[in-house]
């Protein structure tokens, strides 16, 4: 690729996920200029990228003049998926927040150097109007696209996030799958995909490796969520070789929101649960010392590298919240190197 390095411009950027992926891809690319609505997002990001164009606005703001001034040859983007969630009205193109990616779609024809589009949303986005509106703007712009429903696990990443991922190019045409194919595996022509540097897909080595008591403490499930919903609960040893997607309502609602962790893993769950069972005394399961996955676990399993870090002053509940609206790197970074190759 020569000296010139591609220019990313990355659109609801939140904690950086894009960001690290296109630094993990190392396929000489860097990113210009970042905007995302969400001021906690926006601190989080600036505290790892010191360096970066960062800009806390709404992206309808962004005409196509500004846009061409900054020459971008790629835009990575993860726009708002409330409008397509399971959990969601599933409103589609009428939600508001779609506004902004609509208006994107408006100002694509007019940019003068974007050869490149990354596109990360929820499962449930390949069946929604926006799809059928994006993929539109975009064939009439002349370019290629392909279409992915991927999960970390098919990196051997020991984390369920299945996802949707479009990826377009304008000039020649993919060497592989079609447009009418959405994609549930790596193509298998492609050496670009970017396993993690753990060799065994357990959840051990995405783990902590010390705690504290008093650290420990903080984790810990509470009583009351334990005697209410220990039924529902996805309970995770250290060897295992998957967890649940977490959400960012993780911590805050028990079903469906993530897995936990038996932090103590000499103990046996089937027998303190089956004690528990016989006569709901809560204290049978404390030896298992069950508890929240922490915030840089969380992390670990999303691919973000170690030197990534949330500013002090963000809450506990705010970083959960934000690791479950961000995205899978090396997932990401995968495709980001197929789709430069």
């Amino acid at each position: 690729m020569g000296e010139t390095k591609l220019r990313i411009l990355e659109l609801y950027s939140g904690i950086g996920g894009m960001h690290y992926a296109a630094e993990l891809a190392n396929v000489g690319a860097e990113v210009v200029f970042s905007v995302d609505i969400n001021t906690s997002a926006n601190e989080v990001y600036r505290h790892n990228f010191k360096q970066t164009n960062q800009q806390s606005r709404n992206i309808e703001s962004l005409s196509a003049n500004e846009i061409n001034k900054l020459k971008p040859n790629v835009i990575m983007m993860s726009p708002p998926c409330q409008p397509f969630t399971r959990v969601g009205l599933k409103l589609d193109v009428e939600d508001s927040r779609c506004s902004s990616f609509l208006h994107l779609l408006e100002v694509l024809p007019h940019l003068e150097t974007v050869s490149f589009v990354l596109m990360e949303n929820v499962v449930g986005f390949e069946t929604s109007e926006m799809r059928n509106a994006f993929t539109k703007a975009l064939k009439s712009c002349g370019f290629y696209f392909r279409e992915f429903l991927l999960s970390p696990v098919s990196l051997q990443i020991p984390n369920s996030r299945n996802r949707y991922y479009l990826i377009a190019k304008k000039f020649t045409n993919f060497t592989f799958g079609t447009e009418t194919d959405i994609m549930t595996a790596f193509p298998s022509n492609s050496c670009d995909v970017n396993m993690p540097s753990v060799e065994q897909s357990t959840l051990e080595p995405y783990l902590e490796k010390s705690f504290a008591d008093e650290e420990l403490a903080r984790y810990l499930l509470p009583a009351k969520t334990l005697v209410k919903y220990w039924r529902i609960l996805d309970v995770r040893q250290r060897s295992d070789i998957s967890s649940c997607c977490f959400t960012k309502a993780y911590t805050h609602y028990a079903e469906g929101t993530g897995s936990v962790l038996q932090h103590d893993s000499s103990e046996s769950f089937r027998e303190k649960f089956a004690e528990f069972e016989k006569d709901g005394n809560v204290a049978h399961l404390k030896p298992l010392q069950l508890r929240y996955f922490t915030p840089r676990e969380i992390a670990n399993l999303m691919g973000f590298p170690a030197q990534f870090s949330f500013p002090e002053n963000t809450s506990l509940r705010t970083r959960y919240r934000l690791l479950g609206n961000s995205l899978n790197v090396h997932v990401v970074s995968s495709l980001l190197k197929i789709l430069l190759e």
